[in-house]
């Protein structure tokens, strides 16, 4: 299988030697114009790879391919294809051409749609036209009428019956005018009205652009005389996918139902229909080779001498990785601008084009590790940081779909996963008297989950809204279903006392929980609190006693409880409301030196188990 690029050296090379070999005959070769089907469609993140097949009639030798309706979105330099028949693929090369009509059906509709539209117009203005005619020939006619009637009446011989039908006829047919005249300015109105939407609605399929024919001419050698296929691949922008969720639980509460969606926006200019379609959210590249890596000579000055010659301030790394990225983006996606040169050295030109992006790569990366030798930064900041790049996963859709080009979100559905998980009650009551129902899900399928929002279901009854961090193969993770209405959790502070014990200021508080129950049966709640924390040996706080054990989880105690929050598993009885409720209080100790008071705490954000 041979695979062509779009290259202009490609096209002047194959011409010269058709030109050599059939003495100047490269015209009588056999030319097929086709639109082929779309069979494949790879959507990335801001474009989509698409693959067309053509199929080439019986017959060996020479063919020339002409694949038209390309759309607008197209990248021209990623155009290139295959032979799936065995078959020479000479040369693959992108052309423009003005149209005196757009070839696409749906743009070819409204255009018949709004010359329909011309004409009914045109036939209003010259029936309008008429009627001022009509018009104009009556009042000419009442000006005769009333100059005959004078005459008459001076000379006695006014003849009345006559001078009233006259008189009659003219009101009913200035009545009748002015009723025609009426319904034809609320026809031209409702059909100025149709001709403006048409043309919005063109000017949104077009993008504004003129009538254009956008094509790829396919030179192939086919082998068999049973014919050939041809794939023909290229890129387009305009295309983009999200992931999203559909949390759903039933009353069983043993498992949880995860409908993972793709939302993907679809505006390249051309529908793709009954294609099998991939979901990758990998960079399409269309450069193979990776970046050369120069050597690093540093130089030494003394602070004079750099003080003279005034250097500018080092970059932040934040600031050097963002523009390291972009030089990046640019270099794997360099064709998509085009080398702007003659076919005789365009190779050449690309070359060049590969040496700028990676010596801008290589001074980005020499001021990097320029910063890493003069900044004062400790070393653990670096491993600290977020990772840059993200994770690259692919789905291949299990059947064939369809999908217009149109400016609303299209859902697809990429999985149907049933996933085992643990449920509870979630209560909170520092920050909010509601309790929450939660599940810890294990992510048992072979995907891996991206990180998007999710819709949760409760018995076939919305909750609310959420999201689902990426989740790995194996991973557990949290989905939120939604408030439970038949529970309750409040939080008071009874009791505060206050002491100084040699330097040390001592402060205690009491705090008392309680929760009811609305429902008929036994609830376990998940309760937590939170100590305040701060800076060793400035200020210590512990949890002095409680009604209630602590909850003896192991991956609390070696996570949360370490960043001082605290948990109760309590079960709260059916029906307990009010003065029956269940309540738990426990007390808290704060020390810090006397001299020094607290001005204030801050909240850190932690993950929840």
């Amino acid at each position: 299988m041979r695979i062509a690029r779009f290259s202009r050296i490609a096209m002047w090379s194959v011409i010269a030697t058709m030109a050599a070999a059939a003495g100047g005959k490269a015209s009588a070769l056999d030319s097929l114009e086709t639109r082929g089907r779309i069979d494949e469609v790879t959507v990335y993140r801001g474009q989509a790879l698409v693959t067309r097949f053509i199929e080439v009639p019986a017959g060996a030798g020479l063919r020339e391919l002409v694949i038209g309706e390309l759309p607008d979105q197209i990248v021209p330099g990623s155009l290139f294809a295959e032979s799936a028949g065995g078959g020479e693929v000479r040369s693959v090369r992108y052309r423009v051409r003005p149209l005196t009509q757009d070839v696409r059906d749906d743009v070819r509709k409204i255009d018949e749609q709004l010359r329909d539209v011309e004409d009914r117009l045109r036939a209003l203005a010259g029936r309008k036209q008429l009627l001022a005619e009509l018009r104009t020939y009556i009042g000419n006619l009442e000006q005769f009428a009333a100059s005959t009637a004078g005459a008459e009446l001076h000379h006695g011989v006014l003849n009345a019956d006559t001078l009233k039908t006259l008189t009659l006829f003219m009101f009913e047919r200035r009545e009748s005018l002015s009723e025609q005249e009426h319904q034809l300015a609320l026809a031209h109105r409702d059909l100025e009205e149709r001709r403006d939407v048409l043309q919005r609605e063109r000017q949104v399929l077009t993008g504004g652009s003129t009538r254009t024919a956008r094509e790829a001419v396919v030179f192939v050698n086919v082998v068999d005389p049973r014919g050939d296929a041809i794939r023909l691949h290229y890129l387009v922008n305009g295309a983009s996918w999200s992931p999203s969720f559909n949390i759903r639980a039933d009353a069983g509460r043993e498992r949880v139902q995860v409908d993972y969606h793709a939302s993907i926006q679809q505006m390249s200019g051309e529908d793709w229909g009954d294609v099998t379609m991939t979901l990758s959210t990998a960079t399409p590249s269309l450069v193979a080779k990776a970046p050369t890596l120069s050597p690093l000579t540093l130089a030494l000055a003394s602070f004079e001498e750099r003080d003279r010659e005034k250097l500018p301030p080092l970059r932040k790394r934040d600031e050097l990785a963002k523009a390291k990225k972009e030089v990046e983006s640019r270099r794997n996606l360099q064709q998509q601008a085009g080398v702007k040169a003659a076919p005789a050295d365009g190779f050449g030109a690309a070359l060049l084009l590969d040496a700028r992006f990676d010596r801008e790569l290589n001074e980005l990366a020499t001021d990097e590790q320029v910063f890493d030798i003069l900044s004062s930064v400790r070393a653990e900041t670096a491993s600290t940081r977020p990772r840059q790049e993200g994770l690259s996963v692919t789905y291949r859709l299990p059947a064939r779909t369809s999908l217009p080009s149109r400016s609303d979100q299209q859902l697809v559905q990429i999985a149907r996963l049933s996933l085992p998980g643990d449920f509870y009650h979630l209560a909170t009551p520092v920050l909010t008297s509601y309790v929450y129902e939660e599940a810890s899900v294990v992510n048992t399928s072979e995907l891996v989950l991206l990180a998007g929002p999710a819709s949760a279901y409760v018995e076939g009854r919305f909750v609310g809204q959420g999201q689902v961090p990426t989740v790995t193969r194996g991973e557990r993770f949290t989905v939120g279903l939604g408030i439970d209405s038949s529970l309750r959790a409040e939080r008071e502070l009874v009791d505060r006392s206050e002491s100084v014990q040699g330097g040390n200021r001592s402060v205690k508080f009491t705090y008392r929980i309680a929760l009811e129950n609305f429902g008929e049966t036994t609830r376990t709640i998940r309760v937590l609190d939170r100590l305040p924390m701060g800076k060793e040996q400035e200020v210590k706080c512990s949890l002095v006693s409680s009604e209630l054990p602590e909850t003896a989880d192991a991956s609390h105690a070696q996570t949360e409880r370490k960043a001082g929050i605290l948990r109760w598993d309590v079960d709260v009885p059916a029906r307990a409301t009010d003065l029956t409720a269940k309540a738990f209080t426990y007390e808290l100790k704060l020390e810090y030196d006397k001299a020094m008071t607290v001005t204030g705490l801050t909240a850190v954000a932690h993950a929840q188990p």
